[in-house]
């Protein structure tokens, strides 16, 4: 047990601060998308735009295969999406003061904390087990899941543009 408690510590000491400053800001973010708030478009493409500088910066400059990794990548997007969509179809949105409103929801903050837990855990591997930039099936696992948690943001995304169509905004 104590093996184990100095391998966290060890972890937790040598995560980057600006890391924990991204969980700080998605924990706001995400509780603060359980009430009911208002939307824009703009800002819900920060966490996302984030989350993907930040793997692209690990794929393209530390990666023995970032090529093969960037399809699965892009490929591991859709399945993402898909399943997101599913999860916000029923998201409701109204119209109050001229912006559009959507209801409260846990999903948001699940989301955001599948993502960073997802990027932090493959973080902490590599960072154990540096040779697995090089290895070719960790290079396609790591493309998948970066992928596909990245691709769980863009469904939320589709629905409020949706949103905005069948409720006539068209600006904001």
């Amino acid at each position: 047990m104590a093996d184990v408690l100095k391998i966290i510590f060890q972890i937790v000491h040598n995560t980057p601060f600006w890391v924990w400053v991204v969980l700080v800001i998605l924990i706001k973010r995400g509780t603060a998308l359980i009430a009911e708030s208002p939307v824009s478009l703009k800002r819900s493409f920060i966490m996302p735009s984030i989350f993907i500088i930040w793997g692209l910066d690990t794929i393209v400059n530390q990666f023995g295969n970032p090529n093969v990794l960037l399809n699965f990548y892009v490929i591991s997007l859709i399945p993402g999406f898909l399943l997101s969509y599913l999860l916000y179809k029923k998201q409701a949105f109204y119209i109050k003061n001229g912006l559009l409103i959507q209801e409260g929801s846990v999903i948001p903050l699940i989301i955001m904390m599948l993502n960073f837990s997802a990027k932090y855990l493959l973080n902490v591997v590599l960072a154990t087990r540096p040779m697995l930039y090089n290895d070719f099936q960790f290079n396609i696992f790591y493309g998948c899941i970066c992928g596909f948690t990245i691709g769980l943001f863009f469904g939320g995304i589709f629905r409020i543009v949706q949103a905005k169509r069948q409720l006539g905004i068209h600006k904001k």
